[in-house]
């Protein structure tokens, strides 16, 4: 435009423009370097940014975050303009390094951040002569960060901008990154140190859990970036906790242990493994802030003099965020898990506000079973639960209501001990007791249904042999135990036998589970007392209860299963009796006596016995094992 809005002036301009370049060309050089010109110093801001300009051409404007094919060709080719440009080596991989990160910046692209990481260390590896240094120096610019002001040469603001963009995602590494870009997180805390000139932060002071004597500058920063990421997710954890507890109805604490229970899980399987590389404390320094910060907040809950309705669930919560903690710092460092950090574990004790707790539900839950069993037993009307399932339906309902007590207790959360576990077994016995109990009181005595002996069966001196025979004639009984009597037909009889062994069965598998959740309670147990041991230096942990004392525990089970097998032999022997003496006491019986002793003879009663017996045998498929 200035062309041809000015065609008779534009050689007058530019005459004038050459020869005040000529001018300038011909000025002193300041540093000595070799064709160093005027404009090299003077005109830095202008060759700097040009220099910038060009070195975006070698990425890809089709495909973002990616370089061109030719990347390496473009780079030789710029080289032509730093004589012009008054570029150095070094200021080429400075300006190249702030090029790549700047478009890393935009596009999240991994590969441009390790072309950052290449490109400043082949940075740090320049070793200039002074002319070279001096030169560099001269390009002063204004830098603010870290909390203060200053000024640096235009290399080190370069690298400057490059650490405090990665220091700022890093000390809060929980937000910005995740296990999906953890090649990211690795590739930036690398780029941090090797751009940090200072690798301590300026409010270490403040910090929650400060750094041991003798730590290199490069744990002492990670050590800060640890500490510094998790206050900041500990911050938007229990913000988001206060949030969805309006929602969800739940205490803070409930939830606020979930979301850090994720957040231990993701340190310590993206984050720890990268940052142990480093600094190999950085697992222990996490799981120790993580726990400490929690605890405080759980004391101020526990502080409170009105504890909510919800202290079950918020303890059990708070227990099971302890144990991952336990479990992850013995899963890292084993035994030899003590350090000077141990001095900021401090356990959370939940044993001594839920034992009580613990015992008031189990008493609660041991009554609530107690009044079902007593309801279930008397309505029941000992007809078979199905056509495959012969046998009480209040058995069932009975054993359900015991398993749901039995899972209740063991997922509460809660540290238990041998006394929770004496309880647990006391109720389901005694509920099982109570059952058995009513079991037995149904029966009748098996005596009832003898018919009285004939007299020649029954001979004493005062008897006169000889006396007129009379007939057998049935006794006359109690109204309540021919009532009894009703209810005691043999397929009934049947059903309880399926019963009984229902209950012997259903008692083993019980136990057994009970056992091997138990084993899982002293792995729980286990590593608490690890966790105290590691705070106490050493300290003898509390002992557990041998499997001995265990199994004395489960013998109380016994007398259960020795009430169980009196009344099915209770039954056995009556089942039969009522079979002849009472079911076919018009077809046998009565028939005894009459007319010849031919017609009275056992073999003729055989067909009519087994045709009464056979049918009530398929009742006791379950009882024929």
């Amino acid at each position: 435009d200035w062309v041809v809005s000015v065609p008779d002036g534009r050689i007058e301009v530019l005459t004038i423009i050459e020869r005040y370049n000529t001018r300038l060309s011909a000025a002193p050089k300041k540093f000595g370097l070799k064709g160093e010109t005027y404009h090299w110093t003077q005109s830095y801001h202008f060759n700097s940014r040009l220099y910038e300009k060009l070195l975006s051409s070698v990425f890809d404007m089709l495909e973002d975050g990616q370089l061109v094919e030719e990347a390496d060709e473009i780079l030789e080719t710029m080289k032509l303009t730093w004589p012009i440009l008054g570029i150095t080596q070094k200021l080429h991989d400075a300006l190249y390094a702030w090029a790549l990160f700047q478009k890393f910046a935009q596009t999240g692209e991994i590969l441009l951040l390790k072309q950052t990481d290449l490109q400043i260390q082949k940075l740090k590896l320049h070793n200039n002569v002074r002319e070279a240094e001096l030169y560099i120096d001269s390009f002063v610019c204004s830098v603010e960060g870290f909390g203060s002001n200053g000024t640096l040469n235009l290399v080190d603001s370069a690298l400057l901008k490059i650490n405090m963009w990665c220091h700022r995602q890093l000390k809060n590494y929980h937000l910005y990154f995740s296990q999906a870009n953890c090649s990211i997180f690795e590739s930036m805390l690398n780029l941090v140190l090797l751009t940090a000139a200072n690798l301590t932060d300026d409010d270490e002071e403040a910090m929650l859990i400060g750094t041991s004597l003798g730590s290199t500058p490069e744990s002492t920063l990670i050590h800060i970036l640890v500490v510094r990421s998790i206050q900041a997710a500990y911050k938007n954890a229990l913000i988001s906790a206060d949030g969805q507890s309006k929602a969800e109805f739940k205490h803070p604490l409930i939830l606020l242990a979930s979301e850090l229970k994720l957040l231990v899980e993701k340190e310590c399987s993206a984050f720890s493994p990268v940052l142990h590389k480093y600094y190999p404390e950085a697992g222990r320094v996490a799981l120790t802030v993580f726990h400490l910060l929690y605890g405080q907040q759980l004391e101020l809950f526990l502080e409170g003099s009105d504890h909510s309705e919800s202290l079950k669930e918020i303890l059990g919560a708070s227990n099971s965020f302890e144990l991952c903690i336990a479990q992850k710092l013995y899963s890292m460092y084993g035994e030899a898990a003590g350090s000077s950090l141990s001095n900021f574990l401090k356990p959370y004790m939940i044993d001594r506000f839920s034992s009580p707790i613990i015992l008031q539900w189990l008493h609660a839950q041991h009554e609530n079973v107690l009044e079902w069993t007593k309801r279930t037993i008397e309505i029941e009307d000992w007809e078979p639960l199905s056509v495959h399932r012969k046998l009480a339906t209040s058995m069932v309902e009975v054993f359900r209501i015991v398993e749901e007590t039995i899972d209740q207790f063991f997922n509460s959360s809660l540290p238990l001990d041998i006394v929770h576990l004496r309880s647990l077994l006391i109720g389901i016995t005694s509920s099982l007791q109570v059952y058995l109990l009513h079991m037995e009181n149904q029966q009748v005595s098996r005596a009832t249904l003898l018919p009285v002996a004939p007299v020649l069966t029954r001979y004493a001196e005062s008897v006169n042999p000889f006396a007129k025979r009379k007939l057998i004639e049935p006794a006359v009984r109690e109204e309540k135990v021919a009532n009894k009597l009703n209810n005691l037909t043999v397929p009934k009889l049947c059903v309880k036998l399926n019963t009984l062994q229902y209950i012997r069965d259903q008692l083993d598998t019980i136990e057994e589970g009970i056992k091997q959740s138990w084993v899982d309670v002293q792995s729980a147990v286990g590593l608490l007392d690890y966790l105290s041991c590691m705070t106490s230096e050493g300290a003898t942990s509390k002992s557990s209860p041998s499997d001995e004392s265990i199994d004395e525990l489960f013998t109380i089970f016994d007398d259960v299963r020795r009430t169980a097998v009196n009344i099915t032999d209770t039954i056995l022997n009556f089942i039969g009796t009522r079979a002849v003496f009472w079911d076919m006491r018009d077809l046998l019986l009565f028939s005894l006596y009459r007319t010849s002793v031919e017609s009275a003879r056992m073999e003729i009663f055989i067909p009519t016995i087994e045709q009464a017996v056979n049918p009530n045998l398929g009742y006791l498929d379950m009882f024929s094992q």
